[in-house]
């Protein structure tokens, strides 16, 4: 199908689907991916030695792991597909329906793989497309212009990656950092390109910093991106006070608060300690649906770290329907506002206007 011919569809890896189909949506999870690019390697030797042993519930320094999920290599690899098939059946059986696989280029994409977890599952997934951080490229990334780097994507979109011809229907998570990258920016207009010939949202991974998301969303902007199809990612990574969060809103993107279910701390190594819990990120949402924002928040979890999977002792993607939910309810949330957030925000988002 053309993208003529895809208003009011939505783009999944295993073929274009009705709006109306994506049901209870998580739009910002990964299904399979390798973060290794951010293992921070300690210094002493029993260090070393427990960061380079697998992961499981019986690791000697689990607990620490999942406060300080870049100190052990094989946490930031989701690799294994019968594992990701079982964690994601939890999600369906909770009433799930849709889950939006953020993995790009970097992070190892795997249409195919994807494809074989939506048979095996029921579930509709969406694949993106673009590139992760510019400290993830590789030398001959510099080489590449603009104009190819959004050919890329708009081929991902309309005939499908690589041999598989499976098709994305998303651009992202794009890679950002602080201070922003000369090969981010360069990415972040390729997408703006892309947008505009296709209609597809962008979502995007801001630098640690309050002032990344507006320094970006000007980008984009002024490359002609549509912002209100622009997802700001990682609201509740950072820490942006309301004033912040409105400018965004009020540029039209989306404010994503997509960490649900993680509430330790970031590693000191990255100059972060702030990380809410989830009253907390739901106090922040009531503030943004007070605004007149409800229609442009979306939540989800992120998982891209093994100590996050049930399979490891963690909390696993059904965490918000069956723990979050209950806890907005408490906080007099309406249900149709939980709906907007879960349902029609992320339907409205991924079906091609």
């Amino acid at each position: 199908m053309s993208i003529s011919g895809m208003k009011g569809k939505v783009q999944t890896v295993l073929g274009p689907i009705d709006g109306q189909e994506m049901g209870i949506t998580l739009p910002h999870e990964h299904v399979f991916i390798d973060m290794s690019v951010w293992f921070i390697e300690p210094e002493g030797a029993s260090g070393k030695y427990l960061a380079e042993q697998p992961i499981s519930r019986d690791h000697p320094d689990i607990g620490r792991f999942r406060i300080y999920p870049y100190s052990n290599r094989d946490n930031l690899r989701l690799l294994e597909e019968q594992e990701a098939v079982n964690e994601l059946l939890a999600f369906k059986h909770a009433g799930g329906r849709t889950i939006v696989d953020n993995t790009n280029v970097n992070l190892a994409r795997d249409p195919d793989a994807l494809c074989r977890v939506s048979r095996a599952t029921g579930l509709n997934i969406i694949m993106g497309s673009g590139y992760y951080v510019g400290e993830a490229q590789d030398r001959d990334f510099d080489s590449k212009s603009e104009e190819r780097i959004a050919d890329e994507i708009i081929s991902d979109i309309t005939i499908g990656v690589g041999l598989s011809k499976v098709r994305v229907g998303l651009i992202g998570e794009l890679g950002c950092s602080w201070p922003l990258h000369d090969r981010e920016r360069k990415v972040l207009r390729a997408a703006a390109r892309a947008q505009k010939q296709t209609g597809i949202p962008i979502n995007i991974h801001p630098g640690r910093h309050e002032d990344s998301p507006m320094q970006i969303i000007r980008i984009l902007g002024d490359a002609g991106a549509d912002l209100h199809r622009v997802i700001m990612s990682h609201m509740d990574r950072t820490p942006f006070p309301l004033q912040k969060r409105l400018e965004m809103a009020k540029a039209g993107c989306v404010l994503e608060y997509d960490v649900f279910g993680w509430e330790g701390y970031y590693p000191t190594e990255l100059a972060v300690a702030h990380m809410p819990n989830d009253v907390q990120r739901i106090k922040e949402i009531i503030e943004l649906a007070e605004q007149g924002f409800l229609n442009q928040v979306l939540i989800s979890h992120d998982i891209c770290y093994k100590t996050r999977r049930y399979t490891y002792g963690g909390h696993g993607y059904s965490h918000i329907l069956r723990n979050v939910v209950p806890v907005m309810r408490c906080w007099s949330m309406s249900e149709e506002d939980i709906n907007t957030i879960i349902i029609e925000n992320p339907r409205r988002l991924f079906s091609m206007a």
